[in-house]
């Protein structure tokens, strides 16, 4: 690999890095907001409706609140990978990913291919699909 691509792999990954810690950054403060916004709720409201709509919405927020630990957390995950060097390979296989991938997704750790299998693991798993056969009506 020549001296010029590799710089630029470099300069690349340390963007995506950059990108991710303020993505990380903008999750927490907006959790932290989230955990502040459900402590100040009233909890002793004398009419049931308000008492469930508050419920609802803490269920919402508490929702939410996981939705974005789990983002950082991933992000956490992806930034190790930079750090020592194993951003960008696919978990399953060890092949590269492509860099438009890692661009479009850069918590990617699939691979394409892989991702592919995967979903059709998935969609297919515990469905028994039956292959597709022409009526012997038909055949004729």
């Amino acid at each position: 690999m020549g001296k010029g691509v590799k710089m630029v792999q470099q300069k690349l990954m340390a963007n995506i890095r950059r990108q991710l810690l303020l993505q990380m950054e903008h999750l927490q403060i907006a959790a932290d907001r989230t955990a502040g916004r459900i402590k100040g709720e009233a909890g002793n409201l004398a009419d049931f409706m308000d008492q469930a709509a508050v419920e609802h919405d803490r269920a919402v927020e508490l929702a939410i609140r996981e939705r974005e630990r789990k983002q950082i957390q991933e992000i956490q995950e992806t930034v190790l990978r930079i750090d020592h060097g194993q951003f960008g390979l696919c978990v399953r296989c060890g092949e590269a990913i492509s860099p438009k991938r890692l661009l479009l997704a850069p918590m990617s750790r699939l691979c394409t291919s892989c991702k592919a299998k995967m979903e059709i693991h998935r969609n297919h798993r515990g469905h028994c699909i039956p292959p597709y056969t022409v009526s012997e009506d038909y055949a004729a």
